[in-house]
């Protein structure tokens, strides 16, 4: 406790930060899923009875066996992916890691949108392909595909683990073929297993395909019935807790096997591995990996676009016009600054956090440990959820921050800080100590150190962090849907009124410009911003301002 309380002390900046985070989240979370056994919380009690005692155990069911599904059926590709594209040196890695990228970053409804538009032809509609699609079938194949972007990076650790020691003693002991294959499908049961789980999480929360395809099949998913209780009249924000707590738990209870399967595969896989050299692909081998990468990128990414672009060149007869109305382009921009905002203070707030581990006496290690782990703890609740818990939350007479901007950015910020500390934890992981303690000895000001030494390090990272939290944000949904302001309807909000008033084409075409608009804001974010700072600032400090730079002061 005194160690605690003297880390805290000494670390007011992170401290503060993490009062932060606890008001943005654990009292908004922990109001929101105490309404079961505290009734009374609920905002306007007259909307917000109980309607019913029971769990929509036809949801939960649809929920926990579709996730369970999708889970298992994006083992093999995403094995494979982590495999070709860490073991193998072929022409098409380059084309498979970009389609893995454009799988992540493209909207699970706008997915599931394309592949209705596709659907939607009179000899597949009416046919068996048609039925499989508007059925548990067709959302366990959209659950999987969208899916092997976070499974095939699982993979590669995976397979980084098995390094070339592992190899080399497996080739000398275990002479037959089938049995080394064997041994090495054995060391990747820890991996296959935190693959299961991260993509049941996923699946289970997916609000996109559960929306879109889920309404449309009549199929009930736990995660659509909580926002149908928070959207409908009357309004039950009592069942929709009870809902909401069968979520967590289940995530809760998937991360901790992860995180039991992935401790249980490092003391398995030994201490100090060499990383194992790629090898050049065979002619089988070849053909699996092309038809692997063709899949990917025709499932997840060109016929989606494709659907959208042919049914935005089309009228659909149901006023739709070839061009972006006034309400599509406010929701471009509402969208522009909800994201940009949203994405600097999750970045702003990450290198904070991760900030403090870097202390030489320790004192903000305890701190950004606990920080870690509520921020980790975040991944298990999804954005309705979270965004119901803000409706409780700040909709009082202290903070009432309820239909206005800031709560959506704030939202926007919680709801997406875990992804900017993960994608900045190794970076910070690398920058040595020494380097800020040199500096710190020979008098340079905290300010003077991170201008000079920290930023240009790590500028380019925290670009990449930030376009990769803005462009997720840029289309968010869930938390859209229950959070805007009145006449503040952001991009995924106008997107989903169009798809359910059957304005098809006004929606490919709004969604083709907001994908343009979005990927040239962050292509100028990402690509000139490093290179402005770093040709006014390193060149004056004698540094490249390359990112290879991070690991060139580490050597």
């Amino acid at each position: 406790m005194r160690r605690l309380i003297g880390a805290v002390g000494t670390c007011g900046p992170s401290a503060l930060f993490g009062a932060v985070i606890a008001v943005s989240f654990l009292y908004p979370l922990a109001r929101f899923l105490l309404l079961p056994l505290m009734p009374d919380w609920a905002p306007l009690p007259g909307l917000g009875t109980v309607s019913g005692l029971g769990l929509s155990s036809e949801a939960l069911g649809n929920t926990v066996r579709l996730s369970t599904e999708a889970g298992l059926l994006v083992i093999p590709p995403g094995l494979l992916a982590g495999f070709l594209l860490e073991r193998r040196r072929w022409r098409g890695a380059g084309l498979l890691s970009a389609a893995l990228w454009g799988v992540f970053l493209m909207p699970s409804y706008l997915l599931t949108m394309g592949w209705q538009i596709v659907m939607a032809a009179p000899f597949l509609t009416d046919g068996p392909v048609g039925r499989l699609f508007y059925g548990e079938a067709g959302i366990v194949a959209l659950l999987t595909v969208k899916g092997l972007a976070f499974s095939s990076v699982a993979a590669r650790a995976g397979w980084h683990a098995v390094g070339a020691d592992m190899d080399a003693a497996s080739r000398v002991h275990v002479p037959a073929a089938w049995r080394r294959a064997w041994l090495t499908l054995r060391l990747l049961l820890p991996v296959a297993g935190s693959m299961f789980a991260i993509q049941m999480v996923a699946a289970s929360q997916d609000f996109g395909i559960a929306a879109t395809l889920g309404a449309q099949a009549h199929i009930p998913l736990v995660i659509y019935a909580i926002y149908q209780n928070l959207s409908t009249v009357p309004l039950d924000f009592i069942q929709a807790a009870r809902l909401s707590w069968v979520l967590v738990l289940l995530a809760l209870a998937a991360l901790a096997v992860q995180a039991a399967l992935a401790r249980r595969g490092t003391t398995t896989a030994g201490g100090h591995r060499h990383r194992p050299g790629t090898l050049a692909c065979g002619g089988g081998m070849i053909v699996l990996a092309w038809c692997l990468t063709v899949g990917v990128l025709l499932a997840g990414v060109v016929v989606p676009l494709l659907a959208l672009a042919v049914q935005a060149m089309g009228d659909t007869g149901a006023g739709d016009r070839l061009s972006v109305d006034g309400d599509g382009w406010r929701g471009i921009g509402l969208s522009l600054r909800y994201a940009f905002v949203s994405a600097v203070f999750a970045v702003l707030l990450a290198a904070l956090i991760l900030g403090g581990r870097m202390r030489a006496d320790g004192s903000g290690r305890v701190v950004a440990r606990m920080l870690l782990w509520l921020t980790s703890a975040n991944m298990a609740v999804p954005g309705v959820i979270l965004g119901a818990a803000y409706v409780i939350a700040f909709n009082g007479r202290v903070l009432s921050l309820y239909g206005t901007p800031a709560l959506l950015i704030l939202a926007y910020t919680a709801s997406h800080l875990p992804i900017a500390i993960r994608f900045l934890d190794a970076p910070f992981a690398q920058l040595h100590r020494g380097l800020g303690e040199a500096a710190r000895v020979h008098g340079v000001s905290l300010a003077r150190r991170v201008e000079r030494i920290y930023v240009p390090l790590l500028l380019r990272r925290l670009t990449w962090a930030w376009g990769m939290v803005f462009v997720t944000l840029f289309f968010e949904l869930p938390l859209s849907e229950i959070l805007y302001p009145a006449g503040g309807a952001p991009l995924g909000v106008t997107l989903l009124s169009l798809d359910d008033t059957l304005h098809y084409g006004a929606e490919a075409r709004l969604a083709l410009v907001a994908m343009g608009i979005c990927l040239a804001a962050t292509a100028v974010a990402t690509i000139l911003v490093p290179r402005l700072v770093t040709g006014s600032g390193l060149e004056r400090t004698g540094g490249s301002g390359k990112a290879p730079t991070l690991e060139q002061e580490n050597v």
